[in-house]
């Protein structure tokens, strides 16, 4: 432990340390005007200058669209014709399967038709629907002995006025018009009605008695035998087979005389449903041929290849396109979201070009929020510009962006601690006259930043401005 050697002169040093405390605590207390008066008014010119509100994020490169892309059917790689890297145009063959057994189940199928298309297949048809005209006229023949030809005409007449009907109400056609249809509907059913009151009191007692002689009196006697419900049934049901035989027939020798019989595949009937069957056949086997080349669907680079000649393959993928375009996918701060607006033009930095500069455009804003190392965050999209400087841009580049929220060129700055807040949203400054006095002006404010606010009117560049706090009365 240390120890003064002289008590005495340590006494005196007290003393004297306790008397310098005294006189300049009783100094302050007693001079407080001259305290204040000593303190230098804070003051900042009004200058001309830019402004920018800049938002900062950053986020990565993206390719506009990427598309994997595999056979349509399995079978063994016989080229590999691209390469990781490589820049394709739309409908550039990308690799090819062994496509032998293909291009044989095409040249079947292709005979197949051709037998169906022959000469002799159409005068076939010629035959085929000759005989169906004549099947038709013997089944309708039928059925106008059975109900008489006045009431099959009738019944054809109304059959086609109620047609007319039917499709003016469809199409809302004019009143009149509809008026007129349900008039000549009316008149058929009149014309209906007489043929088959006729036929009833004159054609069937005519067409359809009979006589016969009787085995135990040897007497002739006559008897009126009209035909059935089931007879008259059956005659219509002949003639509609008849007719869509007869209508099958027409189609499918229209067909083997046109140009392209496989052009037309939605009519039906026994005779065109086997001709459809047959270019069906052949379009799924070009299908299957075409399906043995991989082309790119649209330009773009090739990013993956997983594909080897002699490899069999299904249809999984086995080449990845990216397309050349790309869009700056990036992440701002939650509280930056009501500046963030599409747009908005940006500002990017790669970290592969430190000391360049790509200009973009704010395309769209995620309607969520999105999680970034556990903080939300605003999701944003931006066109950029990768074509001018000739540099290698790759997809997953990272970047740090500067969104401009705000921009004003040679206007009027204030610092910021010079506004005094009205009220919401009205401001003031104190301008210091040329004797020192302060003058309460007011002023329209337009972009702030944390250090500089753009005054818009009620001040001018060289005004003099308080940025103190002055109390005042």
């Amino acid at each position: 432990m240390f120890k003064f050697k002289n008590n005495r002169w340590v006494m005196v040093g007290i003393v004297i340390v306790l008397m310098l405390a005294v006189a300049g605590a009783y100094y302050v207390w007693s001079t407080p005007a001259a305290s204040a008066e000593a303190a230098p008014l804070q003051t900042a010119k009004a200058r001309t200058g830019d402004l920018s509100i800049v938002i900062s994020g950053a986020g990565n490169l993206v390719a506009a669209s990427r598309v994997e892309l595999g056979f349509r059917t399995s079978g063994t790689v016989l080229t590999v014709d691209t390469q990781v890297g490589q820049t394709v145009t739309e409908g550039q063959v990308l690799a090819r399967l062994d496509d032998s057994a293909a291009r044989l189940q095409l040249a079947t199928k292709e005979l197949a038709l051709q037998a169906l298309i022959s000469p002799d297949a159409l005068n076939a048809a010629e035959i085929a629907r000759l005989t169906a005209q004549d099947n038709l006229k013997t089944a309708i023949t039928t059925l106008q002995y059975l109900i008489s030809p006045t009431v099959y005409t009738s019944e054809l007449a109304l059959s086609k006025a109620q047609a007319v009907l039917d499709e003016k109400k469809a199409a809302n056609a004019p009143a009149a018009e509809i008026t007129s249809a349900e008039a000549q509907v009316k008149r058929a059913q009149s014309s209906l009605n007489a043929a088959l009151y006729t036929y009833r009191a004159d054609y069937v007692p005519v067409i359809f008695l009979y006589t016969y002689k009787d085995t135990v009196t040897n007497e002739t006697l006559e008897t009126v035998n009209p035909p059935t419900a089931d007879d008259i049934s059956l005659a219509r049901a002949k003639v509609r087979t008849a007719e869509l035989a007869l209508e099958d027939a027409n189609v499918y020798f229209e067909r083997l005389s046109s140009q392209d019989t496989c052009a037309d595949l939605t009519a039906v009937g026994t005779l065109t449903s086997k001709l459809t069957q047959a270019c069906l056949d052949v379009k799924s086997a070009q299908l299957t041929l075409e399906g043995a080349n991989l082309a790119a669907p649209n330009a773009g680079l090739v990013t993956e290849v997983s594909a080897a000649v002699g490899q069999s393959v299904s249809t999984s993928p086995v080449v990845t396109i990216s397309t050349d375009a790309m869009y700056l996918h990036f992440y701002v701060e939650e509280t930056d979201l009501g500046q963030m607006k599409a747009g908005l033009p940006v500002r990017v930095t790669f970290d592969a070009y430190p000391d360049q500069v790509f200009e973009g455009v704010i395309e769209r804003i995620d309607p969520e929020l999105a999680s970034v190392d556990g903080s939300p965050a605003v999701s944003a999209w931006a066109t950029l510009d990768t074509t001018q400087g000739g540099e290698l841009f790759l997809s997953g580049m990272t970047a740090e962006v500067e969104v401009v929220a705000g921009e004003a060129k040679g206007t009027v700055l204030v610092p910021a601690q010079a506004l005094r807040e009205l009220s919401a949203g009205s401001y003031a400054v104190f301008i210091v006259q040329p004797d020192g006095s302060l003058k309460l002006t007011p002023v329209t404010t337009g972009l702030r930043d944390l250090a500089n606010v753009q005054i818009l009117s009620g001040l001018k560049a060289g005004d003099v401005v308080s940025t103190g706090v002055v109390e005042t009365k």
